[in-house]
């Protein structure tokens, strides 16, 4: 029984299972009636009327709640709701983005058919989920610690995921092949997370340039180069060349002409670049 409670064990179970094991006990709900309120909710893609007016668009398996609802759905105190929902998080079960007066869960579930084939396939939403992660880092709400933190609860889950369907479809005779697949998929996913953090870096840098003055720049574009929009392009990717290689030279900058020229333009692009970036936000 101890080694038991030691190691780490991940089961499979369809919905229906925790429709069974649902015991009526009065108006209060149990934390296994809890646990299956959250997953039907995230499932009916739930939307509180309390943040209705509130414009959140929701992926799979996402609802978005208050405390206080769940607290009256559930007849527990908003203080257990939290506690409860901790221990959930805690398990890798659900994952938090909260607001201001609410909170938007994800519920980790899977089909238990073809995982390491649906991994593959669904990449670019694990690369939007670490991107989501790591946006509150990109404008100051979450430090280093907190983020890493829920980009390596994120990669566990996947894990899970795909161990999980390895477990499922191995046999006697591709044991090893599901086996390689499952390294390769690991490996993937830890290079999406570098790939997403290397982005969210150069986004957290360039905030820094939104309240830099970008008037040399648009002054520039209308006086001398007589608002050609494909003549500004270029001068644009020039100056990104610049940006990220000071010391280059060929083609793509002229060094003899217009690098010092280029140079008085950084300040004032980075600036337009990171205007952007906040409306994009």
């Amino acid at each position: 029984m101890k080694n038991s409670q030691e190691n780490t064990t991940f089961i499979l179970a369809d919905v229906k299972v925790f429709d069974f094991l649902k015991e009526k006990a009065g108006d209060r709900k149990t934390k296994t009636e809890a646990y299956w309120d959250l997953l039907d909710r995230s499932m009916a893609g739930f939307v509180s009327p309390f943040v209705r007016k509130v414009e959140r668009k929701l992926l799979s398996n996402q609802c978005h709640v208050t405390i206080s609802d769940l607290a009256e759905s559930w007849h527990w105190h908003r203080a257990t709701v939290r506690t409860f929902l901790d221990a959930l998080e805690s398990f890798g079960l659900l994952e938090r983005t909260k607001l201001k007066k609410s909170v938007i869960i994800t519920m980790t579930v899977q089909s238990g058919k073809t995982a390491i084939a649906e991994t593959e396939q669904e990449e670019p939403d694990f690369a939007t989920r670490i991107g989501s992660i790591l946006s509150e880092w990109v404008i100051g709400k979450k430090t280093s610690e907190d983020v890493g933190h829920s980009c390596g609860q994120a990669l566990c889950q996947a894990f899970a995921v795909i161990a999980n369907g390895d477990n499922f479809q191995a046999s006697d005779d591709d044991t090893d092949t599901v086996s390689a697949e499952v390294v390769r998929q690991e490996e993937k996913l830890r290079e999406i997370i570098l790939e997403c953090i290397a982005n969210a870096a150069l986004q957290r840098v360039l905030r820094k340039s939104r309240f830099d003055n970008s008037s040399q720049l648009s002054q520039f574009f209308t006086l001398e180069l007589g608002g050609d929009w494909g003549a500004f392009i270029e001068t644009a990717k020039e100056l990104a060349e610049l940006v990220f290689n000071p010391e280059a030279s060929g083609p793509g900058v002229d060094m003899d002409r217009n690098k010092e020229l280029l140079k008085s333009f950084r300040i004032p692009f980075l600036s337009l670049a990171a205007k952007a970036q906040t409306l994009s936000d």
